[in-house]
């Protein structure tokens, strides 16, 4: 009895933990610290931390993130076919594949949308022994067939039609999909707006500094941006949710591990280190254009007082053809007269 409680208390722990944050947890946790039990990343490490680079110079950053859904798919199935002669395995591969698109087109996917892509022809072998009496046993390999692989390419535009297309490929013993490629059309667009999107967010920032009393110089301005996208396929990421019970006296028997699920989920990119994001909430998968730009300036400086100081010289020259320096001590000082001969008189001191 006291087993069969220990054991209810265990799934409602296990299931409540689910309901909150989800079976993802058990991958979460191989980031532990197995030495201290802690996690390995610090609680302060997500606290953002402004640092100048010098006192003169500030660095202005702004990071944007747009969630679009696709316009249209790709998807790619790889189909392979056994023959006992290249005839043989070419005429089944064309019959199945006839088949799967007839019933791709009556799924709602165009012909002109499905393309075939041949990746190998290759000859198959196998070893056969070859039979002696008293020697060793020779093995010699032999042709047994041949192999055709190629892939299916269909573009399709409703993701809901996905599903159609596993289940007809299912039905002509197709079992392997490749990938899904997304694709957006106005990627350009979706990178101006991003743009504008930071530039504003810049200018609202420069705002903010002069109501503190900073000055930016606008003679001094450097600017350095860059753009990247991340696709779904390029996003998945696995884990195995499982919890193994301790049992007594392990060292003395042997423990065979059964084999634990596989599970793979959509990682979107975090929005942590974004300021600005564009379609924030998504349901399905999408494309994330991330775009970042760097402005450095430069803080004005107090422009330095400068006392400009005229100095007048006067030069008379005398009838005697020869240049003398007239000292004036201001501007109020009297002027120097000619006598009535045409000479002027000089101060001894001047």
């Amino acid at each position: 009895m006291k087993n069969l409680i220990l054991f209810s208390l265990l799934c409602l722990s296990v299931e409540c933990i689910a309901q909150v944050s989800g079976n993802n947890i058990y991958e979460k946790n191989s980031n532990y610290n197995h030495n201290t039990g802690n996690p390995v990343t610090k609680l302060t490490d997500n606290i953002p931390q402004a640092q100048w680079i010098d006192e003169r110079t500030v660095m202005l950053e702004v990071n944007a993130l747009s969630n679009q859904t696709a316009s249209s798919y790709t998807a790619i199935f790889n189909m392979k076919q056994l023959g006992q002669t290249s005839e043989e395995a070419d005429r089944i591969f064309n019959e199945r594949f006839d088949a799967f698109v007839n019933q791709l087109i009556a799924a709602g996917v165009k012909r002109e949308d499905i393309y075939l892509d041949l990746v190998s022809f290759v000859p198959v072998y196998e070893f056969e022994e070859e039979k002696k009496l008293f020697s060793k046993k020779t093995f010699n390999e032999i042709p047994k067939g041949f192999e055709i692989q190629q892939n299916v390419h269909i573009r399709y535009s409703d993701h809901r039609q996905l599903g159609k297309m596993m289940s007809a490929a299912a039905k002509n013993e197709i079992y392997d999909i490749v990938k899904v490629d997304y694709f957006v059309e106005n990627s350009e667009e979706v990178y101006h707006d991003l743009r504008k999107r930071a530039v504003e967010y810049i200018n609202k920032e420069i705002t903010q500094f002069e109501i503190l009393g900073l000055e930016l110089d606008d003679t001094y301005r450097f600017a350095t941006e860059e753009e990247k996208a991340a696709y779904p396929n390029e996003r998945y990421v696995s884990y195995k949710a499982f919890s193994s019970q301790s049992l007594d006296g392990t060292s003395k028997g042997k423990i065979n591990n059964a084999d634990k699920a596989l599970t793979h989920f959509y990682q979107k990119v975090a929005y942590d280190d974004f300021e600005i994001i564009v379609n924030p909430a998504l349901l399905e998968p999408a494309v994330q254009f991330m775009y970042s730009l760097k402005v450095k300036f430069r803080l004005k400086q107090p422009e330095p007082k400068v006392e400009i100081k005229r100095e007048k010289e006067f030069v008379w020259l005398t009838p005697n053809g020869e240049l003398r320096t007239l000292k004036v001590e201001n501007d109020d000082a009297p002027a120097a007269k000619p006598n009535n001969n045409g000479t002027v008189t000089i101060p001894d001191d001047k």
